[in-house]
C-alpha cells in the first residue's frame, strides 16, 4: 500500500513554474526552486483554489491551525511566496491583493494526477466515485514547539494501538487541536495509507461529515450512498482520519463513526471534542492544561508564556519567573489563555496584566472569524461549552462557582441543601465529561473548577443570585468556624477544616466585610487561631496584615482584643518575639475591663506564652490566675487550654518529671488519645516525645508510633520536626531524613525559612549516625545566631541538645551551618 500511495503524484503548472505536492516541490525554468515549507504549503492551497477569493482568516487556518497569531505573519508568507515566484506588490501577475478581503490567485493553473495505479480507486454502481488529489497527509508541518504534551503524545499513541476510535477532550483552550495533530504525524509511518485531518468546524451535519473527509483524501463522491462509498473504499486501508471539534454535532459525528467502525476494519479515527463521542469502543483521553509546577527546571505553562512573549518581540528579562508563574496559575495553565495574555504585554506591564486577571473575558480576546465559526477569545471558547449544557447543569454551575478553591461533596450539599434538585449526581459527571469539573490533586474527594470557569459562571449568574450564593456560603463557614474558645482554640478538627477550607475562610470573610457586618469578619478573621499556631507560617504572614487593615476600621473592645490575641499568636509563628510580647499586652488591657473571663483567661496564656522564655516566673504567675479563673467559671475547655501551656513551660525550664505527670494525667483524661487527635492529646504525646528523646528512647519510640497512627499527625509544622528527631534517636534514619527533606520543601513554599527549627532535626539525625562532631559546629550556629525558634517543640530539643552535644569551636552562620548541613543530608 506504502507503493501504490506513493507512486502518484498531483502535479499543478502555471506560468513556468511546476509544484508536485507529492513530493513538495517546486520547479521553475531554471529548475527546482528552495522555499520554506509553509510558503510551499501556502502556495498548494492557491494552486488547488485558482482564481477565487482566499480570505486571510482561511490562510491562517491553513498555516498555522488553531494557534494565535496576527494577520500580518499572512502578509509576510505572500511576500515571501512572490519574490519565490519572481512576482511583487506592483505587478502581482500571480497572486493578486483584495484589499481588506484577501488574495486571488490569478494565473492560469493546469493540474494532472500522475499516477501508475491510484490507491483508493474502486468501481461502484451506486454512484460516480473517481479519484483526485491523493496526498500522505494534509497535516502540514509542525511550525512551533508543542509545549507540556510530551507525555500526552506518547500515552495517546499507545493508545491507538489497542483502540480504532480514541477522542480527546477538553475544554476549549487546552490545545487538543494542536495535540492531535501532533500524535498524527508520530504515527504516520503506521498509517501508509495516509493522515487525514479534518476540520469539521464549518460542517453542520452528517452528508457534510462525509463530504468533508472525501475531500481531504482528494476523492470525490456523489449520490446519495457517500458514506457507504466511502467505507468501502477505506475497509482494508491503513488509514488514520482525525476529525478536529465534533462537540457542536456530536450526535452526527457519533452516527459516522459508528457507521464506519462497523463496515471498516482498519481505518483508525482520532477526535476531538468538548464532549465524549459516547460510542460503545470509544477510549476517552482527557488532556488537563499545563502543568504548573514541575520538580525542577521551568514548568510548560511558564515556558509557553515567555515563548509566546517572545514571538511578540518582548525580552523575558522584563518579567520575573515568579511573576509569570503566579499569571499562568491565575489563568489556570490553558494554553489559549497564556497565550492571549502574553500577547496583552505589547502594552500593558507584566504588574498591569496580573491586576486585570479578574476581568479576563475583557480583553483576553484574539482573532474574531468571519461568520462566527471560531473566535479566538477566552469568553468564545467558555460560552461554547456552557451552550453544550443544560439548565440544571448550568445552575449546579452557577453554585458551585461561589466556592473559591477545592471543595467536596459535603461542602456542596451543606451551602445548598434547600436548592440542590435529585439529578445533581448526573448533572456533576456532565460537568466532568466535558472537563469543565474536575478531581482535585489532593487526596481524598476533592473537586475543582477552573478559575477561568469559575469566574465565567459567576459572570452568568445575576447579581441577586450571585449575592445570595455569597452569603450562603459565608454563613456556612462561620457556622463551620464554631465558638471562641472551644472551637477556635481547642478543636484540631475545626482547625484541619479551616486549613483545608482556607480559601473559603478567606472568602467568607471578605464577604463580611463588603457587606459592612465587621463584627462577623473580625470572627471569621480570628477563628482559625489553632490552624494559624499549628501551621508553617506563610498564612500567619497574611494574616498579620489583615490584622492591621481591621485595627483601623473596628472600634469595638471585644474585636479588639481578639485581632490583638490573634496577632500575638501570628507573631510566635513568624518568630517576632517583640510582636509577640506587644500585642499579647494589647490583647489583655482591652479584655480585662470587659469583664469577659474566657477571654481574660485566653489572653494571660498569651502573655505567658511570651513570658515562658524570658521570665519563667512570670510566665507559671500568669497561668496561675488563668488557672483560678476557668476554675471560677467551670469552662473546662479553657483548663485544658491552660493545662496544654503548664506543660510545655515545665519541659522548657527542664521539669522533666513534672511535665510528664501532667502529660500522663492529660492522656488518662483523654483515653490515651486511642480515638482522636485533639488539641490537648497532641501536645500531651510530643511533650513526652521531647522528654524522653534522650533519656529513654524506648519511651520515646513508643509514643512516636502513637503520634504516627494520626494520619494528621505529620502533617502539623511542629510535629514533623518532633517526630524526625525521634526517628533519628530511635534507628530509623531513613525515614527521619525523608521527613527532613519533606519539611526543607514545605518551609521553601511557604516563603520561610528552614532555620534554626529544621537544623534542629538535623543535628539530631547527623549525632544518631555518629557526625558527632558537624553537629556540633550546626548547634553552635543556632546558639551564635540566637535567632528565635517556631515552636515549642524545637525549643525542647535545642535546650537538650546543648547538654548533650561537645561544644565545638567552629564558627558558621546559621545559613551556611543549614546549607551544610542540606548538603550532607543529600550525599549521605
Amino acid at each position: 500500500m506504502a507503493e501504490s500511495a506513493s507512486a502518484q503524484s498531483q502535479i499543478y503548472r502555471f506560468d513556468e513554474f511546476q509544484l508536485d505536492l507529492g513530493a513538495f516541490t517546486l520547479k521553475g525554468a531554471e529548475g527546482e526552486i528552495s522555499v520554506e515549507p509553509q510558503v510551499m504549503t501556502l502556495l498548494g492551497y492557491f494552486v488547488q483554489h485558482p482564481d477565487v477569493l482566499v480570505t486571510k482568516d482561511e490562510l491562517l487556518d491553513e498555516l498555522w491551525g488553531h494557534r494565535f497569531v496576527s494577520e500580518s505573519a499572512v502578509s509576510t508568507q505572500v511576500k515571501a511566496l512572490r519574490k519565490a515566484l519572481g512576482d511583487d506588490g506592483k505587478n502581482q501577475r500571480i497572486v493578486k491583493t483584495v484589499h481588506g478581503k484577501g488574495f486571488r490567485f490569478v494565473a492560469p493553473v493546469n493540474s494532472a494526477i500522475e499516477v501508475s495505479q491510484a490507491p483508493f480507486s474502486h468501481s461502484n454502481t451506486s454512484g460516480s466515485f473517481r479519484p483526485s488529489t491523493l496526498r500522505s497527509s494534509n497535516l502540514g508541518y509542525e511550525r512551533t514547539k508543542l509545549i507540556g504534551r510530551e507525555d500526552d503524545l506518547a500515552r495517546c499513541a499507545q493508545a491507538m494501538q489497542d483502540y480504532r476510535l480514541v477522542t480527546l477532550l477538553g475544554m476549549g483552550g487546552t490545545g487538543k487541536t494542536r495535540l492531535a495533530k501532533a500524535v498524527g504525524r508520530s504515527v504516520q509511518e503506521k498509517y501508509p495509507d495516509g493522515v487525514w485531518f479534518v476540520d469539521l468546524v464549518p460542517v453542520s451535519d452528517g452528508p457534510g461529515i462525509d463530504t468533508a473527509m472525501a475531500s481531504v483524501m482528494g476523492v470525490s463522491v456523489s449520490g446519495g450512498e457517500s458514506r457507504t462509498q466511502i467505507a468501502q473504499t477505506i475497509r482494508d486501508k491503513n488509514v488514520l482520519f482525525i476529525l478536529d471539534s465534533c462537540e457542536h454535532i456530536e450526535d452526527d459525528v457519533a452516527a459516522a463513526l459508528d457507521y464506519y467502525l462497523e463496515h471498516t476494519e482498519a481505518p483508525g479515527f482520532l477526535a476531538t471534542s468538548r464532549d465524549p463521542i459516547d460510542l460503545a469502543d470509544e477510549l476517552r483521553f482527557f488532556i488537563e492544561p499545563l502543568s504548573i509546577e514541575t520538580e525542577s527546571g521551568q514548568s510548560p505553562a511558564v515556558e509557553l508564556f515567555k515563548l509566546t512573549a517572545q514571538r511578540h518581540g518582548l525580552n523575558e528579562v522584563e518579567f520575573s519567573h515568579d511573576q509569570i508563574k503566579q499569571i499562568c496559575s491565575h489563568l489556570d495553565g490553558l494554553p489559549l489563555a497564556i497565550e492571549l495574555a502574553a500577547a496583552q504585554l505589547k502594552q500593558l506591564t507584566i504588574d498591569e496584566l496580573a491586576d486585570r486577571l479578574d476581568r479576563r473575558f475583557e480583553f483576553l480576546a484574539g482573532r474574531q472569524r468571519e461568520g462566527g465559526q471560531r473566535q479566538e477569545s477566552l469568553m468564545a471558547v467558555v460560552e461554547s461549552t456552557w451552550q453544550l449544557l443544560e439548565s440544571e447543569e448550568q445552575n449546579l454551575l452557577g453554585q458551585l462557582a461561589v466556592f473559591p478553591s477545592q471543595f467536596t461533596m459535603t461542602d456542596i450539599e451543606e451551602v445548598f441543601a434547600e436548592e440542590l434538585g435529585q439529578g445533581i449526581s448526573f448533572a456533576m459527571s456532565r460537568l466532568v465529561e466535558l472537563c469543565l469539573l474536575s478531581r482535585s490533586s489532593r487526596p481524598g474527594a476533592w473537586w475543582r473548577l477552573l478559575e477561568t470557569v469559575r469566574l465565567f459562571a459567576l459572570e452568568k449568574l445575576t447579581p441577586e443570585v450571585r449575592h445570595k450564593n455569597a452569603q450562603r456560603h459565608a454563613n456556612w463557614c462561620l457556622e463551620k468556624l464554631g465558638v471562641y474558645p472551644e472551637d477556635h482554640l481547642h478543636s484540631f478538627s475545626q482547625a484541619k477544616w479551616s486549613s483545608d477550607h482556607y480559601a473559603d475562610v478567606t472568602a467568607a470573610e471578605l464577604y463580611f466585610e463588603n457587606v459592612g457586618d465587621l463584627d462577623a469578619a473580625v470572627e471569621v478573621c480570628c477563628a482559625p487561631s489553632l490552624m494559624i499556631q499549628l501551621d508553617d507560617g506563610a498564612r500567619a504572614s497574611a494574616k498579620l496584615l489583615r490584622i492591621e487593615h481591621y485595627l483601623t476600621l473596628v472600634d469595638d473592645p471585644k474585636s479588639r482584643g481578639s485581632l490583638h490575641g490573634l496577632a500575638s499568636l501570628c507573631s510566635q509563628v513568624t518568630r517576632d518575639p517583640h510582636g509577640m510580647a506587644e500585642h499579647a499586652k494589647a490583647s489583655l488591657d482591652i479584655v480585662r475591663p470587659l469583664g469577659d473571663q474566657t477571654r481574660i483567661a485566653g489572653s494571660l496564656i498569651l502573655c505567658s506564652l511570651n513570658n515562658s522564655f524570658v521570665n519563667p516566673v512570670l510566665a507559671a504567675e500568669q497561668l496561675a490566675e488563668a488557672v483560678q479563673i476557668s476554675e471560677t467559671i467551670g469552662h473546662m475547655p479553657t483548663r485544658e487550654l491552660v493545662g496544654i501551656y503548664e506543660l510545655w513551660l515545665a519541659v522548657v525550664t527542664d521539669q522533666y518529671d513534672e511535665a510528664v505527670d501532667m502529660a500522663e494525667a492529660i492522656l488518662e483524661r483523654k483515653n490515651n488519645l486511642a480515638d482522636s487527635l485533639d488539641n490537648p492529646g497532641y501536645n500531651a504525646v510530643c511533650a513526652l516525645i521531647a522528654t524522653q528523646l534522650y533519656l529513654d528512647p524506648g519511651k520515646c519510640a513508643l509514643w512516636c508510633d502513637r503520634l504516627l497512627q494520626h494520619s494528621d499527625a505529620h502533617a502539623l509544622w511542629g510535629a514533623t520536626t518532633l517526630l524526625s528527631c525521634a526517628l533519628s534517636r530511635t534507628g530509623r534514619q531513613a525515614q527521619a531524613a525523608q521527613f527532613c527533606t519533606e519539611l526543607e520543601t514545605r518551609l521553601r513554599r511557604a516563603g520561610q525559612s528552614p532555620w534554626p527549627d529544621l537544623l534542629v532535626a538535623l543535628i539530631v539525625l547527623a549525632d544518631a549516625e555518629g557526625e558527632t562532631t558537624l553537629a556540633s559546629s550546626w548547634l553552635n550556629a543556632i546558639r551564635s545566631s540566637k535567632r528565635p525558634h517556631q515552636t515549642f517543640h524545637t525549643i525542647a530539643v535545642y535546650r537538650q541538645l546543648r547538654d548533650q552535644l561537645p561544644e565545638s569551636q567552629t564558627e558558621l552562620s546559621l545559613e551556611d551551618a543549614g546549607r551544610q548541613a542540606l548538603e550532607w543530608l543529600q550525599a549521605r
